[in-house]
């Protein structure tokens, strides 16, 4: 059962700002030429946010905030009983409060402050929450990507780019703590679109010390200028850093991690790649799908010492070895009913029926499978399954961790390796020919062009949308 109180947390963002970061992050915004008229908080909490601005701008003339909790209006109402400026503060619903209205109405420029709910959309569906935006496609994703995860959103993403799009094109400033995911998604989508952002930037900010809550966190500023507009935003590693670390920016509806090594490198760009890369094995159980060998036996995730037909039963790389190079031999094994997705498994049962009795009796448990990707599908079905997977030598890289490494891998015993679904791998047919793709693909400039597209803070940096951007070997 959820507490009360961390549920709340949960479905409603309920990290409230610390003064000390509240200030600090005025004090920045006036030291880079901020001087509001007006400074509104969407989801003003308890106010903190609020009174580091009335303290920090002496020519602030109105404070306004919108926020659901009515005990933290009251609490916000009282920490700003004394500042001078006028004070509007209201209880409202953030998704059902007219924005475009309010925005456009306040004196001089106007700076929208804040720490929105740093939640996920199947977060608080999961917990049967009614806080959330109307159902719509705003990512623009489709088919298996929403079906995987990929479709899934924070809230605060959403939020953002809801004020943006209901500011005024002109003499405003949005400044927002967020996760810095977040802050990318808003600037690609905002940049996609054709708002008026400009000089915009990223700062991190340690989420653990503020908020303790273990998270890439950041400050994300951008202004807001009908006649000038840029694709550019400067990172800062911290809060207070003087100089930035890279710059993102665009090209061809893409964001660019670094846009400095991509301008070194963009001659190995292609946008229409013939390179494949493909994914490994996605199976969901495996407590029943996996083994590792002892002795002459296979043993599954349960304990169970199984013996199976070898027709059905690969050596097993997972992306944890890819990742250290271990890479010459594994004791881990795979069960792989089909050769291509889609597949009939019931010839399983007449080729290989010791396997077919094993599936049997785990039928319920692969029927269990959450993904809907399962449904409709033969029973005991997988995916990222091909004639690709059964090349006997492949050069894979672990999507999930922080280094661009690429490994070749061979054949063991004479059967093919499978790889798992976090690992990402091109097939060949001779050794050669993956010794010399693997060579090219470590090379500096290869490194360095992959470096500029990957942001090593994401939950899955390396992508194959990333891999296939290179362009092929001449």
């Amino acid at each position: 059962m959820i507490r009360v109180k961390s549920r709340q947390k949960t479905e409603y963002g309920d990290f409230q700002t610390p003064i000390a970061l509240a200030e600090a992050v005025c004090r920045l915004l006036r030291a880079d030429g901020v001087d509001p008229g007006c400074v509104l908080e969407p989801t003003c909490g308890q106010g903190t946010f609020l009174e580091a601005a009335a303290n920090v701008f002496s020519d602030v003339k109105r404070l306004v905030g919108r926020e659901w909790n009515r005990e933290y209006v009251a609490e916000a109402r009282r920490r700003l009983g004394k500042v001078a400026s006028n004070v509007d503060l209201a209880q409202a619903d953030f998704f059902q409060q007219d924005w475009a209205s309010l925005l456009n109405h306040q004196p001089g420029h106007l700076l929208v402050l804040g720490n929105p709910p740093w939640v996920t959309n199947s977060a608080l569906g999961t917990l049967g929450s009614a806080n959330l935006p109307a159902k719509s496609n705003f990512q623009n994703e489709r088919g298996i990507s929403a079906k995987t995860g990929k479709a899934n959103f924070d809230i605060s993403q959403w939020m953002i780019l809801h004020l943006l799009e209901s500011m005024p094109q002109q003499n405003c400033t949005l400044a927002m703590l967020c996760k810095t995911t977040v802050a990318r998604k808003v600037l690609e989508q905002a940049w996609k679109t054709g708002m008026p952002t400009t000089n915009c930037s990223i700062r991190k900010i340690d989420s653990r010390e503020h908020f303790d809550a273990a998270v890439d966190a950041c400050l994300f500023v951008c202004h807001m200028k009908a006649d000038k507009r840029s694709t550019t935003c400067e990172v800062y590693e911290q809060l207070d850093a003087e100089q930035p670390s890279s710059v993102l920016g665009m090209h061809s509806g893409k964001l660019v991690a670094d846009q400095t090594a991509l301008t070194r490198q963009k001659h190995l760009l292609t946008l229409q790649s013939n390179t494949r890369w493909r994914s490994g094995v996605k199976h969901d159980c495996r407590a029943v799908m996996q083994f590792e060998r002892q002795g002459w036996s296979f043993v599954n995730g349960l304990g169970e010492q199984v013996e199976l037909e070898p027709d059905y039963v690969y050596p097993l790389m997972p992306a944890g070895a890819v990742y250290r190079g271990e890479v010459k031999r594994t004791e881990k094994f795979l069960l792989v009913p089909q050769r291509r997705t889609g597949e009939d498994t019931t010839p399983i049962e007449s080729v290989a029926p010791r396997t077919w009795a094993y599936l049997q009796k785990h039928a319920e448990r692969l029927a269990d499978r959450k993904s809907s990707i399962y449904r409709g599908r033969p029973p005991f079905s997988i995916f990222g399954i091909g004639e690709y997977s059964f090349a006997k030598w492949k050069v894979a890289i672990s999507a999930l961790h922080k280094q661009l490494s690429f490994r070749v891998i061979g054949p063991q015993d004479g059967r093919p390796v499978m790889l798992d679904d976090t690992t990402y791998f091109l097939s060949f047919r001779t050794k050669k020919e993956a010794v010399a793709t693997a060579a090219r693909l470590n090379s500096p400039e290869v490194q360095e062009f992959y470096q500029a597209w990957i942001f090593w803070d994401a939950k899955r940096p390396i992508t194959s949308e990333i891999l296939q951007r290179l362009k092929a070997a001449a």
